[in-house]
Formats: structure tokens, sequence, C-alpha cells
């Protein structure tokens, strides 16, 4: 790492070192953002808000209903796609044999059939999915995501840890899930705390006992004499924010040494990160593979206090984007599009973290306090197409919600016999938000104001499921 004393070091530099090891870096922003959720930091009295709190499972690139939990056994081949149908806890409910364990805890979960949406396109999409809102168009976000509107109406159940933790690759690899995911006008105060993946680590370790979860810790090395030279660097990140922005989105960067030497020291935030503290089959029940380990730390993270995760489940920038071979979905490896991770692969590393925290959150006595929320931003077509794959469809896809006090052990909409669009009870997006925000606490009717000074709904539209109530 260049010395910070390197008169040719940028602002942008500076706002990128971050102040521990092993991936899981603390930026400008990440401490901005733990600031806003502590109660000594800002004017207005601390609030103590509920202990209610939301994982977000995102499959980004949009599954497969069919591949997933809508089989359709009776469809014509180039329709059901080239897995069989199996049985899950629900009595005559099927999803695909990729899927056992999940199938064997849908008794603790509630699937939803029939989310439906009027665009295909990834990122107004998954913008609608994480925001409300339709995109403005282009690769902007003009609107906060849900885990930042949640740092903003909630804050974090407990001040020691951030509000809200995103879990997701590299940003260099995939720019636009931190957007999407982001605070937009909210400003750094309300970005999430990224955990940050690295794209190129195969899902499945050959020693996941240790490589699994080295970029999910914090750095165990700061020392005193580390600590002192980032005491140093943040009081100077701070004196040139304040004369070169006058931003919002520069607010809140008072205070932030010492929640920053909080953070990285001591705490429980630091406890929370490390996974080391759980029993080796536990470990081995979620998964000895990345997925498996975040889906584990997502658990920790919400015992410890976050109110909001994000786990992008994407290897690479569209996991989930079945163009080709639904199967093994190989792809040009020059960055164009990006390899992909198929069905044979992404299906049981899946399986097993999702029906691990499905299980727990039961086991644990979370199941009313957590809220599990597990989606992508649109389905898939329903024919094979020419090669073997299936394209973005935005008028279906399957989505499971568990926890949350909810009435769980149900399937609520059903699709055609194709798996083309809902036959009955179709959910819009901003249904499952708006379920999102109740069991935060979090009341519909509020808004946000944006740089330009106008209002901005907290949803534009969309309701309660009342099956779900």
């Amino acid at each position: 790492m260049p010395s910070m004393d390197t008169p040719r070091t940028t602002r942008r530099r500076m706002l990128q070192v971050s102040l521990a090891a092993g991936g899981a870096g603390l930026s400008l922003g990440d401490i901005s953002q733990l600031r806003a959720a502590t109660p000594t930091g800002g004017k207005s009295k601390p609030r103590t808000p509920s202990d209610t709190s939301v994982i977000q499972i995102w499959l980004g690139g949009g599954p497969s209903q069919f591949e997933t939990f809508d089989p359709k056994p009776d469809a014509p081949a180039e329709y059901r796609g080239p897995y069989d149908a199996i049985q899950s806890k629900l009595p005559g409910v099927l999803v695909c044999e990729k899927f056992p364990l999940t199938a064997q805890v849908l008794d603790k979960a509630a699937l939803i059939r029939t989310v439906s949406q009027i665009t295909a396109d990834h990122y107004s999409a998954a913008h609608k999915l994480s925001t409300g809102h339709p995109s403005p168009g282009g690769r902007n976000n003009s609107m906060p995501s849900s885990g930042a509107l949640t740092s903003k109406f909630r804050g974090a159940v407990n001040p020691q840890v951030p509000a809200y933790v995103l879990m997701s690759e590299e940003q260099t690899r995939n720019p636009e899930i931190s957007t999407i995911m982001g605070s937009s006008f909210l400003g750094s105060q309300h970005s999430p705390f990224t955990i940050l993946q690295n794209p190129y680590q195969k899902l499945f370790q050959p020693d996941p006992v240790r490589k699994a979860v080295s970029n999910l810790k914090l750095a165990d090395d700061v020392t005193l004499a580390r600590v002192s030279d980032r005491r140093t660097l943040l009081a100077s990140l701070d004196r040139f924010a304040r004369e070169a922005d006058a931003t919002r989105a520069m607010d809140g960067i008072d205070g932030l040494n010492h929640l920053a030497l909080d953070m990285v020291t001591s705490g429980a935030a630091r406890r929370a990160f490390d996974l080391n503290e759980e029993s080796q089959a536990t470990r081995d029940r979620y998964g000895r593979h990345r997925w498996g380990q975040m889906g584990l730390l997502a658990r920790r993270l919400v015992e410890a206090g976050v109110t909001f995760i994000t786990l992008n489940t994407a290897p690479d920038s569209l996991c989930w984007d079945w163009h080709r071979n639904i199967s093994n979905d190989h792809r040009p490896t020059d960055g164009s599009d990006g390899p992909s991770r198929g069905v044979d692969i992404a299906g049981p590393a899946l399986d097993q973290m999702l029906s691990a925290l499905i299980a727990e959150l039961s086991e644990r006595g979370l199941d009313k306090k957590v809220l599990l929320v597990v989606w992508g931003e649109f389905g898939r077509t329903p024919r094979i197409n020419p090669t073997g794959g299936r394209d973005h469809w935005g008028s279906l896809m399957s989505i499971i919600m568990a926890g949350g006090g909810l009435q769980m052990g149900q399937v609520i909409g059903t699709s055609s016999s194709k798996g083309e669009v809902p036959t009955n009870r179709p959910v819009p997006p901003t249904d499952v938000l708006a379920m999102m925000y109740r069991h935060l606490g979090i009341e519909l009717n509020q808004h946000t104001v944006n740089r330009s000074g106008r209002p901005i709904p907290l949803l534009p539209d969309g309701g309660f499921i009342p099956e779900l109530i």
C-alpha cells in the first residue's frame, strides 16, 4: 500500500483505505453509517428500536422458477427442463430436485409463486425490488434501497453494530449491486457496511475451513500502532472532506475516529464476525463453502443487533442468469459476460445454506424476530431456448419468505401450467417490501426528501400480503 504521505495520493484512493484487512474493509461511508446508528452521533435524542430484523438473500441475475420452487413436471419437455420434481414437507407441493434440504423445511416458510413485474431488464428490475420505485433509466440509482431506508427509519437494534450490512462481491466487478443496494440521496451515513467477496474465489474451496471465511472476518492483527496511524488518517480525511464537499453525501462524518476504532478493536461487532465461535457441526450444516458461511454470518449478525442484511449470492456479476446450458451455464471468461454457475453448482450450495438458515431461525427462537426474504430480480422464460438455457422473464417468479412471526407453511398464488404467468393472486414486489417494513415497524406513510427538496414516499404503491398476517 502506498504511503498516505505520498503527494500523488488522491482523495478517491484515501477513501478506499480500509481499517481492517481480510476483505471486511471499513470505508469512510461504512464508518459514517456506523455513526448514524450510534446514539452519541447526532443532535436528536436516541431512540430504542424494536429488535426485529431482515435478512435478504439476493439471487442476482434472476433465478428460474422451474429449476427452483415451481417445477412443471407435466409440461412439455421444452418447458419443464432437465430436472425432476420432488415432494416437499408441504403436502402436494413440489420443488426442483436440486433443493431436497429446503423441501424438508418448507413447512417453516411461505412460498410465493406469483411475484410479477413489468420489466425484464436486470438493472430496472433490481432497482424496483430494492427500492420499490421504477428505475429512472440508465444505471443511475435515484432512490435509496430498502436497507438504507431501514437504516434511516429504524437504525441498528444494537448501536455497537451497523444498521445495514451488505455481503457482496468486489465492487470492481459488480458496481451495479453496490449502487442498487446503496443509500442514494440519503447520504453516506445510511450506506451499507459492505463485506466484499473475491469474485474469482471458487464457490467450493479445497480447504473451506480456513479459506471460505478468510474475507468475512475483521483483521486480527490490528495493533495499537496501526490504530494510531488510522486515527491520524481519519482526522486528515475529515478535514479534507469538509473543505472539498458541501453535499449531503458527506453528512455524518463527525466523530468517525472513535466509532471506527471501537469497531475494529473490540465490542459486539467484532465478536459477531468471528465464525470460529460456532461449532464445527453448525458450520458443516450451513456448508463449508462461501455461501454457507455467509448465511451463518448473517444469522450471527442479526443476533448481534444488525437490523438489515443483504446477502448477494453471486460469485460473479450475475450468478443466476442462465441463458445457456441451464445445468452448467458456461460463458465467455473475458469479462464481457462473466462466467455463470448453472443449477448443478448453484442449486446444492443455496439449498444447504438456505435450509440451515430457515431451520435455525425456528430452532433458535428467531422466527418472530427475523424475516428472511429470498428473491432475485425476475424469473426465466417458460420455454428452453436453442442453447439449452432460459432468458429473462418479468411476468413470473417464485420467492421464499420465512420467519417474521408470519403465517408459514403455505403457498401463495398459482402459475399457469407452463409457468408463464400467474393464474391467480399476482403479487407485486412492493407488497413484499411492504411486508419487510411492517415487520421492522416502519410506517408506510412516511417519506424521504431528495436532493431537490422533493418529498419521496417510502413506497409508491403496494400493500400488505394478508395471507401472511
